[in-house]
């Protein structure tokens, strides 16, 4: 029988992925992760759409970190679940181009975590006409 994460294992799972990607250690940070977990950027930019697998989903973070040239933030506020395995975070992302351009925008990631396991999460952008320019 398969159990059901309580909020603090769902909550855990995702704020130990922040801490892990905050620290640049995206072995950690994939540890949290189902092998075959998907992450959506709901935006329409280059790095845009849904990413399936955690290999996928690590490319799509290092390709993110190579045009930022390791700048690129993402920063948790506040988290909230719904008593179960849904945990959405109001999240700051920022980041600068070697170009100098740069954005901050705040947008929401929820995530759908079962059995200690991240199996999905939902990028929302806060302002997807500047997110768009910024990775253009």
């Amino acid at each position: 029988m398969t159990s059901t994460p309580t909020t603090v294992d769902a909550a855990t799972a995702v704020r130990t992925g922040f801490e892990a990607f905050a620290r640049g250690d995206l072995e950690a940070f994939a540890a949290v992760f189902a092998e075959d977990s998907t992450w959506n950027h709901r935006n329409d930019d280059t790095l845009g759409g849904v990413h399936r697998g955690i290999d996928a989903i690590i490319a799509f973070l290092n390709e993110s970190g190579r045009l930022t040239a390791g700048t690129l933030r993402a920063v948790p506020g506040t988290v909230m679940t719904d008593g179960g395995s849904h945990v959405a975070v109001v999240t700051r992302v920022s980041g600068t181009r070697p170009d100098g351009r740069s954005f901050d925008d705040e947008q929401i990631v929820h995530f759908v975590v079962t059995d200690g396991l991240i199996r999905s999460a939902d990028q929302y952008i806060g302002d997807p006409t500047a997110v768009t320019a910024f990775w253009a």
